[in-house]
């Protein structure tokens, strides 16, 4: 049983959005996808900034046209318009654009960046390279199973791909991507959970799923600017949260890891994680569940309309989150916090751990020549490579020597650090699970 503890803290709340948390971030309200008539949905720009601050009472809406309806004139009539909507400290309008096939690789929603993006539907690579390259801000829009080629990792993606959703749409269908948030951490990527409305019949930012909830993303951002909700963005600082009424928002006021607050690196020397949460509503929560790695790692049942408590846990590298729920079925999803050991581990350890695209492969010393040799369960030989840069980190993505994919399995690692006139050696076992 985990140890845990509760406390009481209060923030400060200022009219239908905007909120305090007390350590210097507001929480702001957004929906960060949505369309009008320039491309398959209804109403026209204006129309839908104009809605958005003064009908639904959210401070930021992201318009995100596709890019095969939208000519460049298109796009950047958008972004005109986006500017002209854009108050510091009443409202942000973020003019962005999705891009994608849902038969090639799936859709990505892309913000403010300086140009329509350019390229076939069929280059997940070169959106990836094209996004860092621009610097523009990106989201996984409705994943399915098999979207983006299983959620692969990608280096230059990782960087401005920082937004995944897991709730997207209204209307008559509202499908739920839980699974696919989770998949994506565990195969690499740093992403914050979002909730969307995917509008293509108006009604921006109170648009409801077919349970009558409102999708919502929760920001946390220092002002209410366009400079700094995108930098909350790009920090992963959002979480995503059902609303049900519509002025029930769940306000979460802190998570955290000692000073480290959610969507950053938290990094220790010591394996005890003290993990905390504030959060609050009008309607009284549920149950709380802390995961870890994406596996549930503790729960507590609740029943009041705030929850302040702090989660015991042991871990060496990997992540947490935090999903709640209310009694009317209402669910949060916070962004993860990654931590990382720097006191290094004892044996040979694996982050993700099974493989299921490519992980990094730690052992006590860095420093120092060392060659790593992988064998199967039956002791052949598969992979081997020698490095001398410093400092010395293996990464492994299941391939062989001679370029072949290897089956699912355990795998022995035999890690050889040359040090003086002999070897030091470490050992350890990795997981490939595709």
């Amino acid at each position: 049983m985990k140890n845990r503890f509760w406390i009481f803290v209060f923030g400060i709340c200022l009219g239908f959005g905007i909120c305090n948390l007390g350590f210097s971030y507001n929480i702001y309200w957004a929906n960060l996808h949505s369309h009008t008539s320039l491309s398959d949905g209804q109403g026209m720009v204006d129309e839908a900034y104009f809605y958005a601050r003064d009908s639904a009472h959210i401070d930021v809406l992201a318009i995100t046209d596709h890019t095969h309806y939208l000519t460049e004139v298109g796009y950047q009539y958008t972004r005109d318009v986006a500017e002209q909507f854009t108050e510091p400290g009443r409202f942000v309008a973020l003019a962005g654009q999705e891009f994608g096939s849902l038969g090639a690789f799936g859709h990505f929603s892309t913000f403010e960046a300086d140009m329509l993006y350019p390229y076939s539907v069929n280059g997940l690579e070169l959106f990836y390279n094209w996004i860092a390259e621009h610097k523009a801000i990106s989201q996984f829009n409705h994943p399915r199973a098999g979207d983006f080629k299983n959620l692969v990792f990608n280096r230059n993606g990782n960087k401005y791909a920082t937004m995944i959703e897991v709730v997207n749409g209204s209307g008559t269908y509202t499908p739920y991507y839980e699974e696919l948030y989770i998949l994506a951490l565990n195969n690499g990527w740093h992403v914050a959970p979002v909730a969307n409305q995917d509008n293509h019949r108006k009604k921006w930012g109170n648009a409801t799923t077919t349970l009558g909830q409102i999708p919502l993303t929760g920001i946390w951002a220092d002002t209410l600017t366009k400079e700094k909700i995108l930098e909350a963005m790009l920090n992963k600082r959002v979480y995503a949260v059902e609303v049900k009424p519509a002025n029930d928002r769940i306000y979460l006021r802190d998570y955290s890891i000692g000073n480290t607050k959610m969507g950053d690196v938290y990094y220790t020397t010591d394996k005890n994680i003290s993990i905390n949460l504030s959060v609050d509503a009008i309607n009284d929560f549920y149950k709380i569940y802390l995961y870890r790695n994406g596996v549930i790692a503790d729960s507590v049942v609740v029943d009041t309309n705030y929850v302040n408590i702090t989660f015991s846990d042991t871990m060496t590298n990997g992540y947490y989150f935090i999903k709640g729920i209310q009694q009317d079925g209402d669910r949060f999803w916070t962004a993860p916090i990654w931590v990382i050991n720097r006191a290094g581990p004892t044996g040979i350890e694996a982050w993700p751990n099974p493989i299921r695209t490519t992980s990094q492969i730690r052992y006590p010393e860095t420093y120092g020549a060392a060659t790593m040799t992988i064998y199967t369960m039956e002791g052949k030989q598969v992979y081997k490579k020698y490095q001398s840069r410093q400092p010395v980190i293996f990464n492994w993505d299941g391939v062989s020597d001679k370029g072949v994919r290897l089956e699912n399995g355990i795998y022995y690692v035999v890690i050889k650090v040359h040090i003086g006139n002999g070897d030091k050696i470490y050992k350890g076992k990795v997981a490939l699970l595709r």
